[in-house]
């Protein structure tokens, strides 16, 4: 059995050995293998003392234990405990477990929680010094290790925890009804500790069980083992006297990066709650909304201390020392000081007497407040900074060993002081726009000026801050205070004339918007974070009618609804683990999990589209075949599916519209392409290129100015119409309503109403331009096929009017999904992207990439067996249709290794974005052109381009486009020269 090896024992009692934890799950120890105790995986922890006294030798033998060289026989007196390694089938059991006990628990009672709050609230007193014990010994300083321990035992003190259960639910009476607002439980929610405070953060998350939720936590390797304590000696033993099932808890310690994708990848999980860095909380939010996940982020701080010129200078220097707590390892504590002018000297003299006498050493000794430092390198180049942008560096700037001796080895960070005048210049260091996880304090004096204009400066300096944790004044001026208040609105927690670390009843010690969590974060009660809003009404009795005159209907409507098709059976149901079936909604938003496991699974699958059942391939080889093999048609009149979805189509135009290009076979359809061949050589098409990239000039001179926009409305789409149209030589409509009309009249897909009336819609168009152009030739694509059909009796009329309508589809989608696709894979790359704005020639092969990568066209147009064909192992029959998946054979990683990884560096040659064999698209060079243009255009001329909201995915069955990008950019700096004029 894996468990605490010292029941009953207090863990910071040194005298028994050291304790394991085994991983709890389903607040259960799990047995660990009783023949071979020695091969189980464990990760050491070591005491801060012993990494302190000697950093390296310490390091080393750490490195031993948890690689399994050495034993812990070797040193025992320098192991604080260790936790055994979890692997991914304990992952997946602590979900299993969860998503049961959520189920029961969500459904407790309100009296029920109170007592399970209660117990926790009980067993954190009674374990409040070995707790504290633990994290002294895990490098918390004693006085902090007691601050932390007291603050947790505030934040489930009966002020904090009656204000949130009340906020639960709420019941009023009215009208013969019972009406509820309550707050319902999310399920499970899974939890990412941070590395420096992981016991705190996880006390603090345990509150989300108390609205329902099941609680899956991963913890930290760095330092587990007060956590584990926590939860096996504090939380479980809560759960275990209120009677909540086995479960609500569960704890592994495991790998960070192989919990996240398990929680991210699993239908059983609803909510992550994470700590960590601003840089990967971001990453962690945008995955966590693409798997459908509630993100609740708890990241970064970089607090700020007003201090007005009526300040308590004793009170405040106390407050501005708690900045070096922890050596400033802790999110909410103070990094900025904005001192009135009239008292900043004055301060900046007592403050820096009091920095200069902090001192390195152990954790238990209580005059310690000072933390090993891990980030030195950050500390190094922050003061860099200050020096180099001309602040004034009053303290600090060495690396100390635990005597305050220089070491090239050392552990602490020389605690250190910062001034700089002017608020200007304060916004241009790096400790001010950036979080500093290390002793350093930035005291921001502000120029003089009238009390009215200076308190306006400062509140305004602290609002612009893109972190959001907390912030402090110290004043006594009522005035002063109120004003601060009303108009400091962004940050989760204001702290007035209070220690800025300190536990407070009622308030939690997290949350806030920005860098700090997220755009949407407030002050954080997991309890409240972690549950929604949801309304009951429960009527008594017949509610009584209105003294107003009697109801008189409303007269009866006809329903309007455009008749839709579907075959049977559909939708179809899910893959295996939840995948979405191919062409449903779901699919159309990210289909590359489905297709990625169909082509590990079943690379010739049968799949049933909303035209009909048919054989979906995704390996590149059969894709690449299918495009060649002559038992292969491309005929829509000779294929099912295509059969389908034509018979909504207005039978003259069916058979006079549908005999182009991409709609017939040899030998015809090479007749056709010898016709239109000369226009799409590769020299006439590079002729364009001076007026495609005029075309994207002129789109970036109309938004360049506004800092932000939506590419696809304003780059993408209009170049896309205006080069077709310019290609085919006729008049350009409305092009947003062309656009939206061929979209639907081409769209694979039954489920397009009134598609008979687009059709004679382009019909229209067609026959007009059509007849335009025999009024007026010229050198341009509908002139060469009226001169094939009218001069050289080459093409029919039909065949005519069908390529034009087939350029009409083929001639612009292409394009605007190249040029959308490729910015925002970009744009998901960001070092990628850096990489191709430094260097444009990489652009040579980052284009093929792109297109391999998100190709704009990730299924063909219907294909049909006109004899049984033979993809592997399968044999699809004659008369099926077929439906070959682009985009997963550009991603087959036999063809393209690691294929879900942009490479702009990577040869591509064979990918099939534009075809292959007879069918290889003629405009493809053009096409390419285009994107090319669109994309080195762009990042030239719209500098520091960056997401800007979430992209939105059109939905088509055989089409991969966006609708919206939207981004923000720095204005150029002759631009706004050029605006202040």
């Amino acid at each position: 059995m894996v468990t605490c090896q010292e029941p009953g024992t207090p863990a910071a009692d040194r005298s028994g050995g050291f304790p394991s934890f085994g991983p709890l799950v389903g607040g259960a120890t799990v047995p660990g293998p009783t023949d071979a105790p020695d091969t189980t995986e464990w990760v050491y922890a070591i005491r801060a003392s012993a990494l302190i006294d000697d950093p390296i030798g310490a390091t080393c033998y750490r490195n031993a234990l948890n690689s399994g060289r050495m034993g812990p026989d070797a040193h025992p007196e320098t192991i604080l405990g260790r936790c055994a390694v979890a692997g991914p089938d304990l992952v997946e059991a602590a979900l299993r477990t969860a998503r049961q006990a959520a189920d029961e628990w969500g459904g407790s009672t309100r009296a029920r929680r109170a007592a399970l709050a209660e117990a926790f609230s009980t067993g954190l007193r009674e374990h409040a010094d070995p707790l504290t014990d633990l994290l002294v010994e895990e490098g918390h300083p004693v006085r902090l290790a007691r601050m932390e321990v007291a603050n947790l035992v505030t934040f489930f003190g009966p002020e904090t925890t009656d204000w949130c259960l009340g906020q639960l639910e709420t019941r009023h009476t009215t009208d013969g009804r019972t009406v509820s607002l309550r707050r319902v439980p999310d399920g499970v929610v899974c939890v990412q500790p941070p590395q420096n405070t992981p016991a705190l953060s996880v006390g603090a998350a345990f509150q989300s069980v108390l609205a329902g939720n099941a609680l899956v936590v991963r913890l930290s390797r760095h330092a587990p083992i007060a956590a584990m304590y926590l939860l096996e000696r504090v939380a479980a033993p809560a759960l275990a006297e209120t009677g909540a099932p086995s479960g609500v808890l569960s704890a592994l310690c495991t790998d960070p990066a192989r919990a996240l994708d398990a929680w991210l990848a699993s239908p059983l999980v609803d909510d992550v709650l994470y700590f960590g860095d601003s840089i990967r909380g971001e990453q962690l939010e945008k995955a966590c909304l693409a798997a459908g996940k509630k993100p609740i982020l708890e990241l970064g701080g970089n607090d700020m201390v007003v201090v007005w010129r009526d300040a308590p200078l004793d009170r405040v220097v106390e407050a501005l020392l708690e900045s070096y707590h922890g050596s400033g390892q802790i999110c909410c504590a103070p990094n900025i000081a904005l001192v009135h002018p009239e008292i900043a000297d004055e301060l900046t003299d007592r403050l820096t007497d009091r920095v200069r006498a902090l001192r390195p050493g152990f954790p238990d000794d209580p005059e310690v407040v000072l933390a090993a430092t891990p980030n030195t390198a950050g500390y190094d180049a922050t003061l860099a900074d200050a020096r180099r942008t001309g602040a004034r560096v009053l303290t600090g700037g060495r690396h100390l060993d635990v005597q305050g001796r220089e070491s090239d080895v050392a552990v602490f960070a020389e605690p250190a002081l910062i001034r700089v005048d002017g608020l200007a210049r304060a916004r241009e260091l790096r400790s001010v726009r950036h979080e500093t996880f290390f002793p350093l304090l930035t005291l921001a004096v502000p120029r003089p000026a009238g009390d009215d204009e200076l308190l306006a400066e400062m509140v305004s300096f602290v609002t612009d801050s893109t972190y959001g944790l907390r912030n402090s004044l110290w004043a006594q001026s009522p005035e002063i205070i109120d004003r601060f208040v009303r108009d400091v609105r962004s940050c989760g927690q204001l702290r007035v004339n209070d220690s800025h670390l300190a536990g407070v009843p009622f308030l939690s010690n997290h949350g806030g918007p920005g860098l700090s969590g997220d755009r949407f974060a407030e002050l954080n009660y997991p309890m409240l974070r972690t549950s929604r809003l949801q309304g009951v009404s429960v009527a008594q009795s017949a509610p009584p009618s209105p003294a107003a005159a009697a109801y008189v209907p409303a007269q009866p409507r006809p329903r309007v609804e455009a008749a839709r098709a579907y075959p049977p059976g559909w939708p179809p149901e899910e893959l295996p683990g939840g995948l979405p079936a191919p062409f449903t909604e779901a699919f159309h938003h990210d289909p590359y999990p489905t297709l990625h496991w169909l082509r590990e699974h079943r690379p010739v699958s049968r799949v049933l589209s909303p035209d009909g059942p048919g054989w979906l391939l995704t390996r590149y080889d059969d894709v690449r075949t299918a495009h060649t093999d002559p038992r292969v048609t491309c005929d829509s009149k000779r294929i099912p599916a295509g059969l389908m979805w034509l018979r909504h189509w207005p039978s003259e135009l069916r058979e006079r519209l549908f005999v182009h290009l991409l709609d017939s076979d040899d030998p015809r359809h090479a007749e056709l392409r010898a016709i239109m061949r000369p226009f799409f050589t590769p020299a006439r098409q590079e002729q364009w290129r001076s007026r495609v990239q005029r075309l994207v000039d002129a789109r970036i001179d109309r938004i360049v100015e506004r800092g932000r926009g939506d590419l696809m409305a304003a780059v993408a789409y209009p170049l896309g119409g205006n080069v077709l149209f310019s290609v085919l030589g006729a008049t350009p409509p409305r092009m947003n309503h062309l656009r939206a009309m061929i979209w639907r009249t081409a769209e694979w897909n039954n489920d397009v109403p009134y598609v008979e009336a687009l059709a004679h819609e382009v019909d229209a168009f067609v026959r007009g331009a059509v007849a335009e152009k025999r009024r007026s030739l010229g050198d341009d694509l509908i002139s060469l096929l009226v001169r094939a059909r009218d001069q050289d009796g080459l093409i029919s009329e039909d065949e005519l009017h069908g390529l034009v309508m087939m350029m009409l589809v083929a001639g612009q989608d292409p394009s605007i999904n190249s040029v959308g696709n490729s910015l925002h894979a970009l744009l998901a790359h960001p070092g990628q992207l850096a990489a191709l704005r430094d260097d444009p020639a990489l652009l040579a092969t980052g284009m093929g990439e792109l297109l391999r990568y998100e190709s704009p066209l990730p299924f063909t147009s219907w294909r049909g067996t006109l004899e049984p064909v033979e993809f592997g192992e399968v044999t699809v029959p004659a008369d099926e249709s077929l439906f070959l998946c682009i985009g997963a054979a550009n991603r087959d990683p036999v063809r393209f290794p690691d294929p879900d990884r942009l490479d702009l560096n990577r040869p591509t040659p064979g990918h099939l974005a534009f075809g292959h064999g007879a069918h290889y698209c003629l405009g493809a060079h053009i096409g390419r052109m285009t994107a090319e243009a669109a994309v080195s255009t762009v990042l030239r001329r719209l500098p520091g381009l960056r997401p800007d909201g979430m992209p939105r995915w059109r939905p088509s069955m055989f089409e991969r486009g966006l609708s919206v990008l939207p981004v923000a950019w720095d204005v150029p700096q002759k631009v706004q020269q050029g605006a202040g004029r």
